[in-house]
């Protein structure tokens, strides 16, 4: 590893407002994820759309565009949440294997 790369790890390590490379490895993954799911990854996926279409057959028409927005702003805060708490773990966990790299 070059000085430059040894700076700029320690960098990352010790400035929490320089996350633009952790962003960008984030981005990264999840593109590489997302394009290479196999089988047992698809067999895992939350079938959202499911558990609404369940959901809104059992509620009475004249309810079910209120209760059908409601599950649309549930799947939003719900995918806000996992990837906040997503990208915090993968940073904190980048950050603390290169400081045991260092």
């Amino acid at each position: 590893m070059n000085r430059k790369c040894f700076c700029c790890f320690n960098d990352m390590n010790t400035n929490n407002e320089d996350n633009e490379l952790l962003r960008d490895w984030l981005e990264f993954r999840f593109e590489k994820l997302e394009t290479n799911l196999t089988d047992e990854d698809k067999k895992h996926a939350l079938n959202y759309d499911t558990f609404c279409e369940k959901i809104l057959d059992v509620i009475p028409d004249k309810d079910s565009d209120y209760v059908s927005d409601i599950l649309d702003d549930f799947r939003e805060e719900l995918l806000n949440y996992c990837i906040y708490w997503n990208e915090k773990y993968y940073v904190n966990g980048f950050r603390n294997s290169i400081k045991l790299i260092l």
